[in-house]
């Protein structure tokens, strides 16, 4: 391929990756909560790949087709609609795809305690999994030795630190 086929490819793999980043915040989902979407249409991806797929590192035309008709139904895209926003191809009249996994069992919700509620309320703009129900549940489910984190700030000092340590909840 010339160089300037590499650069079309890179561009276009970019472009797509903005556009999928932004429909994907117009739906009001972070990337564990789209990959999670993603997964009751068949594809388990990680955020990871989720996060590449944005920045253009990893071009949205050469994921399977299995995986874009995911997205795509996430996004709540018709085939048509689909084509004429990315110009990738999408089957038509595609029926989506029944997960073969048995759904997870939810956890029993769990009080939130003050402080975290707190650090969700001062530092959720910033910290937008702070939002996301299932860290609320995690971080307020998690067990300590000597008792639990009293300050918002010692909360966004216990999900600052299971984030750095690679901690997504609900992932298994």
């Amino acid at each position: 391929m010339s160089a300037d086929g590499m650069a079309d490819m890179d561009r276009r793999a970019t472009e797509h990756g903005e556009w999928l980043k932004e429909k994907r915040l117009d739906l009001g989902l972070n990337r564990p909560a789209f990959v999670s979407e993603m997964s009751k249409h068949g594809q388990d991806i990680t955020p990871d790949y989720l996060n590449k797929l944005e920045r253009g590192t990893a071009a949205l035309s050469r994921a399977s087709l299995d995986v874009r008709e995911a997205i795509r139904l996430v996004l709540g895209y018709t085939a048509d609609d689909w084509h004429n926003a990315t110009g990738l191809y999408a089957p038509t009249d595609t029926p989506p795809v029944a997960s073969t996994k048995p759904p997870p069992t939810p956890a029993p919700e769990v009080q939130l305690p003050q402080g975290l509620q707190d650090a969700i309320t001062l530092y959720g703009k910033r910290f937008s999994d702070l939002n996301d129900p299932v860290w609320q549940q995690y971080l307020a489910g998690f067990r300590w030795r000597d008792g639990e984190p009293e300050d918002p700030e010692a909360w966004l000092d216990l999900y600052r630190d299971l984030t750095r340590a690679g901690v997504v909840p609900g992932s298994n």
